[in-house]
């Protein structure tokens, strides 16, 4: 059971969470200790936080990813994990991504993590049947992973900076749970 938990944690989607060390290295900070660590625990704040939105997509949409040819071999989905656990599961993620959030010292970075995980739940339950603003939360998503760097470690983002991290979303169709 633990395989398949972790699986529906989408650790493959961590990835995009190297977003996190944009402004940081964009600042010159990364070679300061201190600032390393800082991000580094914001990025596990970010991966927490997407995993957990990751796990209530799978259980939204439990029904039809049951049917689905692909999406039914999804863990919650194929029955590999007990929805009791995958509820708890759901809940435990985006509170300790709030945690480890709040190990960065900075209310901020405990802000951005919050905000991302209302959107992107927001998105699981409503956003994503609503055209245009379903683009605009997944490139914002984007937007925030740069955000959380920038506010971990206390250094600003330009709006050249931000304007990047909006294009570089072009790309990011997959993102869309």
């Amino acid at each position: 059971m633990i395989p398949a938990m972790v699986r529906a944690m989408r650790p493959k989607q961590w990835l995009k969470n190297v977003l996190v060390f944009a402004a940081p290295g964009a600042a010159g900070v990364l070679d300061s200790p201190d600032d390393f660590v800082t991000t580094v625990i914001a990025f596990v704040a970010f991966c927490l936080a997407a995993s957990g939105t990751y796990v209530w997509n799978d259980l939204s949409d439990l029904e039809a990813d049951r049917t689905h040819p692909t999406k039914r071999h999804r863990p919650f989905a194929a029955g590999l994990v007990p929805l009791g656990v995958a509820r708890t599961i759901a809940v435990v993620l985006p509170l300790a991504a709030l945690a480890v959030a709040g190990a960065t010292g900075r209310w901020e970075t405990v802000g951005v993590i919050a905000v991302y995980l209302v959107l992107t739940i927001s998105y699981t339950f409503w956003l994503k049947d609503v055209a245009i603003i379903d683009l605009l939360a997944v490139a914002s998503g984007f937007v925030l992973r740069a955000a959380a760097g920038a506010v971990a470690v206390d250094v600003p983002m330009s709006r050249w900076f931000i304007l990047c991290c909006l294009l570089y979303t072009s790309d990011a169709a997959d993102e869309r749970v």
